[in-house]
Parts: structure tokens; sequence; C-alpha cells
């Protein structure tokens, strides 16, 4: 029985000792209905385990480059994502398709920083290095 128990339990957490073991049996004796053990120490937040699940297999670049693209008319405004639209991220490179050749002057010249410095508040340093205008 201890084998057993002692194999379901999970690495490094404190397993039930054999006096909480005769207690919870006790009780249960005592009161006529079986009293399960505590299974707390197995719970774990969902978000923690997706978390680390997007981490193995590498995808927390692909759901920040599909938050960036749809989180973008927050970022630049109704105007500028109507002339913009961000295409891909490699490499921390966000890379924005603009239609206007004004427009992407404009944004080279006098908003690339504001915007890469949102964008990097937004999603960290690490994941938007750098912004890339081209033609499209």
């Amino acid at each position: 029985m201890a084998l057993s128990r002692r194999m379901a339990e999970p690495r490094g957490r404190p397993q039930e000792t054999a006096q909480q073991y005769r207690y919870r049996r006790l009780r249960a004796e005592w009161r006529g209905v079986y009293e399960a053990p505590d299974l707390s120490r197995f719970e774990r937040k969902v978000g923690d385990i997706v978390a680390q699940v997007l981490k193995k297999a590498g995808l927390n670049d692909r759901l920040a480059e599909e938050t960036m693209i749809r989180e973008w008319a927050v970022m630049v405004g109704d105007f500028l994502a109507g002339q913009s639209k961000p295409t891909g991220l490699r490499n921390g490179v966000l890379q924005v398709a603009v239609l206007q050749a004004a427009v992407r002057y404009d944004l080279e010249r006098n908003l690339k920083r504001e915007i890469l410095n949102r964008l990097q508040q937004r999603f960290g340093k690490s994941i938007v290095k750098d912004l890339r205008f081209v033609s499209g």
C-alpha cells in the first residue's frame, strides 16, 4: 500500500506522514464515512501549465506576434492602423507592411521610436527588438 501511494506522489512534494494517515483513517472510521486524502498539493493553476507548454513548444513568440497583430490599432491609432499592418515577427524584428510611401516615411522618421517603446513596454524588450517598415 505504501509503495503504490509513494509512486502516485509528485516529486518534490511532501507525502502524507504515517501519523496523518492514521488520524485520517481514525476520523473516517469514527464518522463511518470514507474521508479522501488531501489532494490540494496536486493542484496547479491552468495558466502556469499553459505557460510551460507554450515555452516547451516554442510558441511564446508566435503568441506575442498574434497579440501584437490584434492590438496594433490600439498601439498606433486608427489612422495608422488603416494604413499599416504587422505581417510577422522574426528574430525580434516586427515587420509592418505600409500602404503609402508618405506614411511609411513618417513612421520611419518620426514615430518608430515611440511605437517601439510602446511595444517593448507591453511585450518586453527581448520579444520586440526593432521595427521594419516595408511597402505593401
